[in-house]
């Protein structure tokens, strides 16, 4: 039973860490500067009390189920875990870019920033394909 508990919260964490990750990509990439503060100072408040405690759940409750089932030492879970590295850094970049597109709208973050929705996408179907299959 506990089993399906952490794992429910971990999933609920994902989906919202994810949801706020893709509402940030949007925002950076497709708000244009006229309106670009208004909307990012509406946008910050939320990424930091929801995204970014989502963000921690899904790593607490991934890391418990990692912990207690033993799959840390399998193959799958490490590429897993190293996508979920490469977003948790997307994540940190997208709120320091909203700050400073929120200080300065005229700004343009580097490439990788602007194309975060199909590297969310990308990373998220790869993260539950390994979760669900577990190929090695």
């Amino acid at each position: 039973m506990l089993y399906f508990v952490i794992k429910s919260l971990h999933i609920v964490s994902d989906i919202v860490w994810v949801g706020g990750m893709l509402v940030n990509a949007f925002v950076i990439a497709m708000v244009p500067p006229t309106i670009r503060t208004g909307v990012i100072s509406a946008l910050r408040p939320f990424d930091r009390r929801v995204t970014s405690i989502a963000e921690g759940g899904a790593w607490l409750f991934g890391i418990i189920l990692a912990v207690w089932y033993g799959w840390y030492a399998t193959g799958w879970f490490g590429f897993k875990f190293l996508l979920v590295v490469m977003l948790s850094a997307l994540h940190g970049m997208q709120a320091a870019w909203l700050r400073r597109m929120e200080a300065d709208p005229h700004l343009d973050p580097p490439a990788f920033v602007r194309v975060g929705m199909p590297v969310v996408l990308v990373s998220v179907v790869a993260i539950v394909l390994l979760a669900v299959v577990k190929p090695f």
